[in-house]
Formats: C-alpha cells, sequence, structure tokens
C-alpha cells in the first residue's frame, strides 16, 4: 500500500516536472529571435518526441550558443 502511494506520489511529480519543463523549452524556443523558422519547427519535434532529454539538450545548446 505505502509502495503504491509514493509510486503515485512520484509519478505525479514527474508528470508536473516533465510537463513545465516541455512548456518551458517551447516557450523558449518561439521567443528566440536567434533560431531561424525551420530550426524552431525542428526543435518543437526534438522536444516533444524525446521527453526528457529533448528540452535538456535545447537549453545545453541554447546555454553554449547564447551570443554574448
Amino acid at each position: 500500500m505505502l509502495t503504491s502511494a509514493i509510486s503515485g506520489t512520484f509519478g505525479l511529480i514527474f508528470l508536473i516536472a516533465w510537463a513545465l519543463l516541455v512548456i518551458f523549452a517551447l516557450i523558449s524556443i518561439f521567443r528566440n529571435a536567434n533560431v531561424n523558422r525551420d530550426n524552431k519547427f525542428l526543435w518543437f519535434i526534438i522536444v516533444v518526441i524525446v521527453p526528457i532529454i529533448g528540452p535538456l539538450v535545447y537549453w545545453f545548446w541554447h546555454s553554449v550558443r547564447r551570443p554574448e
């Protein structure tokens, strides 16, 4: 019984974290003026299809390529 409660709670927290990660990544993609339209579409597909790694890769790429 305790295992199902922990699993359910952990699953809910994981789902909320994933949804926030995807939403913030998509907002960042579409607000970024340095990314052209084709690349925005590609990043959109990557973030939506690859659940956790997609947004993390985008943010890593975005932070490395940020103009100074």
